[in-house]
């Protein structure tokens, strides 16, 4: 499938850690991911992290010194980098780490959408037969999410630069929920901040297939993780929870229920 054909679709996670070995170990026992090292021309050895059907993300270290925690970063498909990074500024981004090559691999940016949560965006050197990593087996991906105050704010953001369609606002919790899809698919939701949940930083969330919320958030805390948010039920789709790795970064364990 072509590149220009998947414009939008969530490719890569990099995990940005300041313990790149007690998070990988948490989360090959947690998912049960294999753990492999790939060679990049000019680069060290990266690992990269396969849930089954293909490698989807890699570790990148933080130094300690990092101001902000341990945290997943989302990379999303554009046809050409700089022509993106143009497009972002025109609708209201900001560029914060401007077009660079990944030898063999494509090319990358970082984004800051206009409330400023960030994401990479990124072109193959060659098109892929599929870039969609959004998938639905244990430990893959399954739906990302982004909590802002104002989605109204973002929406014609998103629209413009990667051509998500967006649903109606539904109620949820005393505030209102936005579903997208990209290329068809529907992949994630904006979610307006609820009255009472306390004001934070947006970024964007990825949500984990499990087959029992319960019993991966005890694994979770085996493995020295903590369940930051218990088992909450999302009627008629399934159930979730909040996790935090032994790194500090923050996740969602999701188990669809269907109807």
């Amino acid at each position: 499938m072509a590149v220009k054909d998947q414009v939008g679709s969530f490719c890569w996670w990099s995990l940005m850690t300041k313990d790149e070995a007690r998070a990988n170990d948490f989360y090959k026992d947690l998912f049960d991911w294999q753990l492999e090292e790939i060679d990049i021309p000019g680069q060290e050895k990266s690992t990269v992290y396969n849930a089954g059907r293909g490698g989807f993300a890699n570790p990148v270290p933080l130094e300690q010194d990092f101001p902000g925690p341990s945290h997943w970063m989302a990379y999303i498909v554009v046809e050409n980098v700089s022509s993106a990074c143009q497009l972002a500024k025109q609708l209201g981004g900001e560029v914060c780490v401007p077009p660079f090559d990944i030898p063999t691999i494509g090319q990358s940016a970082v984004i800051q959408d206009p409330v400023g949560s960030t994401f990479h965006i990124f072109t193959p050197a060659e098109d892929d037969d599929n870039l969609d990593m959004i998938g639905g087996n244990t430990g893959e991906i399954c739906w990302m999410e982004l909590m802002v105050d104002d989605p109204a704010l973002i929406l014609p953001f998103y629209a413009g630069l990667f051509g998500w369609d967006f649903s109606a606002p539904m109620p949820m919790s005393g505030g209102e929920y936005i579903t997208f899809e990209a290329n068809g698919q529907q992949v994630g939701g904006i979610l307006k901040r609820p009255p009472g949940v306390p004001e934070m930083p947006p970024v964007w969330m990825n949500y984990f297939s499990v087959p029992s919320v319960e019993d991966w958030s005890e694994k979770a805390k085996a493995l020295g993780g903590k369940v930051v948010m218990a088992r909450t039920e999302i009627p008629e789709t399934g159930f979730f929870a909040l996790f935090e790795d032994p790194t500090g970064a923050m996740a969602y364990l999701f188990e669809w229920v269907g109807t």
